[in-house]
């Protein structure tokens, strides 16, 4: 309970500081004039959410285990993971917990970075392609954010499997043969991900997931710019959004409190977009897929005190 305050308190700061470089008055004046009927879209694909993440979580916890989690115990996890509780955040709940069902701290770290990784192989191709796309079209998006993702990431993504080639992986190793920790664990990630894209019908659930995951965050940051009358298009929200996650919120410290709310007003300013409305835009969003989901992520975060014993809380085998 004390994290999830200190996320709070955190992201209030964050919002005041916002607001005292806008200006109140520029971000007050569209909250007089909301379209609340997209609203509606903002809650609704907030809740589209968690079934889709629920959906890709279980097929990847598959990754070198003959059977899969029961759906209770991943319920639990991808709600509990959602909220602030963590200063580790939710992929530290996630390893705390797939590590106390295997006793294996590899074995969940692995599980965890592919988690992370399939996360970004699904979106950043998207906005690789947007990108490209509104370059070519000669949109008067800046630079800036247009061609780190048109050209950086494919740089990025062939460095990464270059590095990922199994005989590399091995190489990682101190002097006296102790693999490189954190490298190692990213890019047996990695590698994870090439596994499962290798076998796509076993890890259909992975893949599926993820993409109805991305698709119902974006359109609740759409619905959101919708309600206070910014209307990006299809393309751009994509854009928008992609660069204000750096990295998902379940990957960063506290739900990624302050950090996300400034990364995605500045994406929307470097879109052109009137700083009040952003702003307001970004409030909107955030409040449903950060403070809303507090209450039950906490409920759901005590619950997994009988993951760790091995057992749902009806008893049931894990």
């Amino acid at each position: 309970m004390t994290v999830s305050v200190v996320a709070i308190a955190i992201r209030a700061v964050a919002l005041l500081v916002i607001f005292e470089l806008v200006g109140a008055p520029a971000v007050g004046r569209p909250l007089g004039h909301l379209q609340a009927g997209w609203i509606g879209v903002v809650a609704t694909a907030q809740l589209l959410t968690y079934p889709a993440y629920v959906l890709a979580y279980r097929s990847v916890a598959r990754l070198g285990r003959s059977t899969r989690l029961s759906m209770s115990t991943v319920v639990r996890i991808v709600v509990a993971g959602f909220g602030p509780l963590a200063v580790s955040g939710g992929f530290g709940v996630d390893k705390d917990a797939l590590r106390a069902l295997e006793e294996d701290t590899t074995g969940a770290q692995v599980r965890v970075g592919a988690m992370a990784t399939i996360e970004w192989a699904v979106l950043a191709p998207v906005t690789c392609v947007v990108a490209i796309v509104l370059l070519a079209a000669g949109s008067s998006v800046t630079g800036s954010l247009l061609w780190p993702w048109a050209v950086g990431l494919p740089a990025l993504v062939a460095g990464a499997l270059w590095a990922t080639a199994p005989e590399r992986i091995e190489k990682l190793s101190h002097p006296f043969g102790r693999r490189i920790d954190l490298l190692a664990h990213v890019l047996d990630g990695i590698d994870s991900v090439r596994t499962m894209a290798r076998a796509p019908r076993r890890y259909a659930g992975a893949w599926g997931g993820t993409a109805l995951y991305w698709t119902a965050e974006i359109c609740a940051l759409y619905g959101a710019l919708r309600t206070v009358g910014l209307d990006l298009g299809i393309g751009r929200t994509i854009l928008s959004y992609a660069t204000g996650y750096l990295a998902s919120r379940r990957s960063l410290p506290l739900g990624g409190a302050g950090l996300t709310e400034a990364l995605l007003v500045y994406s929307l300013y470097e879109l052109r977009q009137p700083l009040g409305p952003s702003v307001d835009a970004v409030m909107i969003y955030r409040a449903f897929n950060f403070l809303v989901v507090v209450i039950p992520a906490l409920i759901a975060y005590r619950g997994l005190d009988s993951v760790s014993q091995g057992t749902d809380r009806d008893g049931i085998p894990v």
